[in-house]
Parts: C-alpha cells; sequence; structure tokens
C-alpha cells in the first residue's frame, strides 16, 4: 500500500509542529531602546558611519552584552507553530502564553523610539474584536515575522476548512 504524502514535509494537520523561533533582540528593553536611542543620536556620518556609532558604541557595547546575556537566561522566545503563537521563558519549557492562529484577525508592527538601531519592532496580534490578545516586544525584523504569523494562520484556517468538509461527506 502506498504511504501518503505529506504536502509540507514535516508538518501534519492532525498534530502540532514548530514552524518558527524568534528570539527579541535587547530593544524589547527599556535599557536596550536607550542605548538605541543614544546610538541614533547623531545622525550626520562620516564614511558612511553615523558619528554616535563612532562615539557611543564601544562605551555601551559591554552594557548591550550584558542585556543580551540576560535575556538569554531569564528572558523570552517567541514559538510559531502550524496551530499557534506562543511566548515561551527563553530557557525550559515554560509556555508564558499562547494565541491560537484562528484568534488572530490581524498582525501590526508598531517600531518603538531606541528600536530603530536593532531594525527591530513590537508585533502586535489582533483578534476579530480589534483587542490586541498578544505583543511580541522588540522582534527582530519583525515584518519576517508578521507574514510568517499571517500565512501560517491563513493555511490553518484553510486546512481546518478542508477538514470539515471532508468530515462532512457522506461514505458511497
Amino acid at each position: 500500500m502506498p504511504q501518503k504524502v505529506q504536502p509540507i514535509a514535516g508538518v501534519h494537520s492532525s498534530s502540532e509542529c514548530e514552524i518558527a523561533v524568534r528570539y527579541p533582540s535587547i530593544a524589547a528593553t527599556g535599557l536596550g531602546q536607550f542605548l538605541g536611542d543614544v546610538l541614533e543620536m547623531v545622525p550626520v556620518k562620516i564614511w558612511g558611519v553615523k558619528i554616535s556609532y563612532l562615539l557611543f558604541g564601544l562605551a555601551v557595547a559591554p552594557l548591550a552584552v550584558l542585556i543580551y546575556a540576560v535575556q538569554k537566561i531569564i528572558g523570552e522566545r517567541y514559538v510559531l507553530t502550524n496551530r499557534s503563537i506562543g511566548r515561551w521563558a527563553s530557557l525550559g519549557t515554560t509556555m508564558l502564553q499562547s494565541v491560537p492562529l484562528a484568534d488572530i484577525a490581524e498582525v501590526t508592527v508598531d517600531q518603538q523610539h531606541g528600536q530603530e538601531f536593532y531594525d527591530a519592532g513590537d508585533v502586535y496580534l489582533i483578534n476579530a474584536k480589534g483587542d490586541p490578545v498578544m505583543v511580541l516586544r522588540g522582534v527582530p525584523y519583525p515584518e519576517i515575522l508578521k507574514a510568517n504569523i499571517l500565512e501560517t494562520r491563513d493555511a490553518e484556517v484553510q486546512v481546518q476548512l478542508t477538514q470539515k468538509v471532508i468530515a462532512a461527506r457522506q461514505p458511497v
């Protein structure tokens, strides 16, 4: 008997599968945003490099590394699966919050002050009533995660609709 071929390798419609994991940048913290503001303070460039990078870059680097290390130990990670998106503790298996993809009507990105330097932003997951159900803070390249969430949500909704149609069919 031939085996069924999966449309997407490793993803099953009957189980939850991890699609993407993102860790927030230090732009998720107030101190990280402050450092980003400092590094963007002087927009004038010399040889293509902002003066503020030259003046403050080395001075703030140790603090930035410390924030990064602390985030990796006690921070969060964002996990997108074929069924939901969740906030997890960066170490271990503790889920902090989860939202089913079917409950997400819209995804918006808001770049706070100080996040421009890191090319990061806050990703807001909005339900059908227009209320934010989850905020993913300080996501690097937030537009990419937004697209991943929307594409995965659309695929999950289509799978659920297809499964309902198949279940409603009467055997011949």
